[in-house]
């Protein structure tokens, strides 16, 4: 199924957190089911309450490590405490514009004590298919501020023009910052004709800033279904395959496997991170002080979508 017809897109500098909830629903028919915690979620004031019921963490990025481009008070503190206790860190983000190396570079810069292997991108997960899809398309990578994916024969935008839209036949979307309403259009022309897929690397909906939120990936690729009845494939939170990944390093990473149950995803979005993390077994962690709720909502919103973490944090 694709996006209901009857769908309202906000303009993409006037998203608010009701449009978020309301796309992200729209899109529930393709995530994984939702999953229920019996007499709701446990309540703690800081992060730190959680580590005695843990072996492992796995951190978003946007909305717990960092807010737009400052480092969130705390979180440093928080990791310390973390890895004076012996537990595991790994964080899975949704930011596939540049990949994981660059997410890592950038948080080791902020002072973060991560090794490149327990930073995961939604990219990977895109990247780890690219091998079958490569030899069936012609794959054009859209994000103007975006790595290329680096395929045998890979169109890159708008380093190979306009031209590419009317080559391509799937769109392996990375990035959204310096996308404008004329690339959507094209987009949505070269999927309107068929025969085409959008291959959807980032599936945020937005992701808070200073003062509001950014249309990311999944917001345009949502408008693109809306406007074209094509169905994207979806690649890193909620779905299956990037909390697999993650785990995967993590155990490698570590030199030992993890039960799932005591391996806690932290996140600010209903629909990404505790969705996607509690459909893999994990623990889910929903930090409410930072991020999509910090201005409240958290417990109307859980209510409404029936999407209910294990715990509802406030902070650091």
């Amino acid at each position: 199924m694709t996006v209901p017809a009857s769908l309202r897109m906000p303009a993409p500098d006037a998203i608010t957190l009701d449009d978020i909830i309301r796309i992200y629903e729209a899109l529930r028919n393709q995530m994984p089911a939702a999953t229920m915690v019996p007499g709701g979620p446990r309540r703690a004031d800081r992060l730190a309450d959680i580590l005695p019921h843990v072996d492992a963490l796995v951190l978003d990025g946007f909305g717990v490590i960092n807010i737009g481009g400052s480092l969130i008070d705390g979180i440093l503190e928080f990791l310390d405490e973390a890895d004076a206790r012996g537990i595991a860190v790994m964080v899975l983000t949704n930011g596939a514009g540049q990949g994981a190396y660059a997410s890592w570079q950038k948080y080791r810069n902020w002072g973060l004590n991560l090794a490149h292997a327990q930073v995961v991108s939604s990219r990977d997960s895109l990247e780890a298919e690219l091998p079958s899809l490569a030899g069936s398309h012609v794959v054009a990578a859209l994000g103007p501020a975006a790595r290329p994916l680096g395929l045998a024969g890979e169109l890159t935008f708008p380093s190979d023009g306009d031209g590419l839209f009317d080559q391509a036949t799937a769109f392996a979307f990375l990035g959204s910052a310096g996308w404008t309403e004329d690339h959507q259009n094209r987009l949505e022309q070269a999927l309107g004709s068929g025969g085409c897929e959008l291959l959807v690397a980032n599936p945020d909906i937005s992701a808070p800033v200073e003062g509001g939120f950014t249309a990311e990936p999944g917001y345009w690729a949502a408008r693109a279904a809306h406007a074209t009845g094509i169905v994207p494939r979806w690649y890193g939170k909620p779905h299956g395959p990037s909390f697999d990944l993650v785990l995967d390093r993590l155990a490698a990473h570590c030199g030992r496997s993890f039960d799932r149950r005591r391996v806690a995803m932290i996140g600010d979005s209903l629909h990404t991170d505790i969705l996607g993390g509690g459909a893999a077994g994990m623990q889910t962690v929903l930090l409410t002080g930072y991020g999509l709720f910090a201005a409240g909502g958290a417990d109307d919103m859980i209510d409404a979508c029936g999407i209910t973490p294990d715990w509802v944090v406030g902070g650091f």
